[in-house]
């Protein structure tokens, strides 16, 4: 996943980073398409989709941050428009992660099917399977979905 990223912050450091995302300026793919002929427009599209499309980069689109080109040069600002567009992006995959945890808890917390029988007349041998009694422990996508719901309330709140 992070080959694309390397490969953009080896071509342009001043532009790309993995561990500190700025916002980039609008129009950057024809650009890079303009510098580098011999790769793909779909790999281009897929590097800079890789960079772009994450609750990282999106938390850095706040209205009025400067805009970077390939270079590291301001070339514009983030726009309110685009300051709400991550927002939303930022709680609608909060959203997902926790409808997705809470679909897979209850999914967990369905009675497993008995087993059934090889044999005919063993069927009143095989015990019935009982579920634990008490409060259902949350698993680590539980915690990760509230971890993004928690933070996408924070950036909201901002």
């Amino acid at each position: 996943m992070h080959e694309g990223i390397n490969l953009l912050a080896e071509l342009y450091p001043r532009c790309f980073c993995r561990t500190n995302r700025r916002p980039l300026k609008v129009g950057i793919y024809d650009e890079v398409i303009s510098r580098h002929p011999e790769m793909s427009k779909p790999q281009i599209k897929r590097l800079l989709k890789e960079y772009t499309q994450s609750p990282e980069y999106w938390s850095t689109l706040t209205a009025g941050t400067p805009r970077i080109d390939l270079a590291g040069n301001v070339a514009g600002e983030v726009t309110p428009a685009d300051e709400e567009d991550a927002k939303r992006k930022i709680a609608k995959g909060a959203t997902r992660v926790t409808a997705e945890a809470i679909e897979d808890r209850s999914a967990a917390g369905q009675p497993r099917a008995k087993p059934v029988a090889e044999c005919a007349g063993q069927q009143d041998a095989i015990p019935e399977t009982l579920t634990p009694s008490g409060p259902s422990r949350v698993g680590l996508a539980g915690l990760k979905a509230a971890a993004q719901a928690r933070r996408a309330r924070l950036v909201t709140a901002e």
